[in-house]
């Protein structure tokens, strides 16, 4: 079947994504339920957030290449950007968490020393979590409105599109308000967790619908 290998493919890392979804879901909670908001989180769900990140960055990239190979339209131009988008976020986001699963834990005894913690993520001034904000805020979400004109006609596809849309927007807002030093900043988790979830739903949905007929 014409096109079909990429359909699995997105298929597959939509599944996984679902799954990482869950479980940073389920994080969230547990962080509320013993902590309330405290910010930042403890160091347990730090670790755990940012080996769920980690693990959540190369899935994403997967998915947008997918849905660019999958979309047969006249649309091309729309997919390479979302596609290009995703890479920078990538990378951006990956430095953040590489260092801190390496140089923040090797270096856990000097952790609040000055060399360090411009480094951790959630300190004060930390270039990290700035690094953090221009990956899922900014770059995630021009990703994101890159490619939700390509879903069009259907309901499904058209849930999908306004997912994507609801998530690019509340992006932007954690961004703004990183920027500004205000509270808004928070719209991030809620685009980052229950709402790339539901749209990694809907998207395994799709994929697996359109095994059979033209995707995009």
């Amino acid at each position: 079947m014409k096109n079909n290998f990429p359909r699995q493919i997105g298929f597959w890392s939509s599944i996984f994504l679902v799954a990482l979804g869950v479980i940073y879901l389920v994080l969230l909670v547990f962080q509320f339920s013993i902590q309330g908001f405290s910010f930042p989180p403890s160091q347990s769900v730090q670790l755990t957030g940012g080996i769920i990140t980690f693990l959540t960055v190369p899935l994403l990239v997967i998915l947008y290449t997918a849905i660019h190979f999958t979309n047969t339209g006249n649309k091309k131009i729309l997919s390479s950007l979302g596609v290009s988008f995703s890479i920078l976020f990538a990378a951006t986001v990956s430095i953040n968490r590489f260092v801190q699963l390496t140089v923040i834990q090797q270096g856990s005894q000097g952790a609040t020393s000055g060399d360090l913690t411009r480094f951790l993520p959630y300190s004060s001034g930390s270039i990290m979590f700035a690094l953090e904000m221009l990956g899922w805020g900014y770059f995630s979400s021009l990703a994101a409105l890159s490619i939700a004109p390509l879903f069009s006609s259907s309901r499904l596809n058209l849930s999908i599109r306004w997912m994507l849309v609801t998530y690019a927007l509340f992006s932007l807002l954690s961004v703004i308000g990183y920027a500004i030093q205000s509270p808004i900043s928070a719209a991030g988790f809620i685009a980052w967790g229950p709402i790339l979830t539901a749209l990694a739903i809907l998207l395994v949905v799709y994929f697996r619908k359109s095994s059979s007929t033209e995707a995009i």
